[in-house]
């Protein structure tokens, strides 16, 4: 048996496993998750909380194009059981894309899913410019504080 041509093959073989690899990780893939809570907008003692369902959309703000458009990154609907502030959260992010360095995170509050015909936003909103790598407080507004 000659041990050069077995050596060769050996050698060929981690070369090609490495090229797959880097040329996979290449393509880029965002998988994390985003961690963080919901407070109202004003501190207000014992207020109660009543939303049902949380609308979370990410929205990467990098301009797609030379005029400066955005790109929804990933959405998500959670149901909410809690009843007071703060909500806490945990959004799952698996993405094909690679992850943004900053997005826009937008949340919406509605008692049904899917929201009520004919409504922007909700009784509950609030939006903030975040980093995946931070537990992020978002404030809501609107509603009856």
């Amino acid at each position: 048996m000659d041990h050069t041509k077995t050596l060769s093959s050996s050698v060929a073989a981690v070369v090609i496993a490495a090229l797959l690899t880097m040329s996979t990780s290449a393509l880029g893939a965002c998988k994390t998750t985003l961690r963080g809570e919901l407070v109202p907008d004003a501190p207000i003692p014992s207020l109660a909380f009543e939303g049902k369902f949380l609308f979370f959309s990410l929205v990467d703000k990098t301009p797609a194009n030379p005029t400066g458009s955005e790109k929804d990154f990933q959405s998500f609907v959670v149901p909410n059981t809690r009843t007071t502030y703060p909500i806490p959260f945990a959004l799952d992010i698996d993405s094909p894309k690679d992850c943004p360095s900053e997005l826009e995170l937008r949340v919406f509050v509605y008692a049904t899913n899917p929201p009520p015909k004919f409504t922007y936003g909700g009784p509950l909103g609030g939006k903030k410019t975040i980093r995946l790598d931070r537990f992020e407080s978002i404030s809501l507004w609107g509603g009856s504080f």
